[in-house]
């Protein structure tokens, strides 16, 4: 019997002076912010995912990245995927630009007025309680939220 394949990814929110490091996408995804992450690759944990791809995509060399939810979602029963957020606090490197859009950094207390994607407005404040949390998502054909579940555990 085939296993269906699930498409696994990370995202990591850098917290520096009560502000996050987002990426501000240029024409992918409908210009939204999001914090810098992507696809794991094959074999690859979703540590060594979010070290990889937050380099890739700042320039930044996490140091204390640490888990703080994870996300199931369902794209209108075509595809499945989980996603690893992770939070981190300090760094080595300097930022570089690249080309899928614009670093900046965002006052906590602005993060909710952001034009981010649907299902990453729903758990911001998470993102910022002690403990971790799981999140249930359904979503439609133009990534917008139809139901979730949140939950600390």
């Amino acid at each position: 019997m085939e296993r269906a394949k699930v498409a696994a990814s990370t995202a990591c929110y850098l917290i520096k002076d009560g502000k996050v490091l987002f990426l501000h996408f240029n024409k992918k995804w409908g210009q939204v912010y999001s914090p810098p992450g992507g696809k794991m690759q094959e074999h690859e944990s979703p540590l060594e995912c979010i070290l990889r791809e937050f380099e890739e995509e700042t320039g930044l060399i996490l140091k204390d990245p640490k888990l703080k939810g994870y996300s199931y979602w369902d794209y209108i029963h075509q595809e499945q995927g989980i996603i690893f957020f992770f939070t981190a606090t300090s760094y080595t490197g300097s930022i570089k630009e690249g080309v899928e859009g614009k670093l900046s950094w965002v006052k906590v207390e602005d993060i909710k007025d952001l034009k981010q994607f649907d299902m990453n407005s729903k758990f911001t404040d998470f993102i910022f309680k002690d403990g971790i949390f799981e999140g249930h998502f359904e979503l439609d054909q133009d990534n917008q939220v139809i139901s979730y579940q949140l939950m600390e555990i």
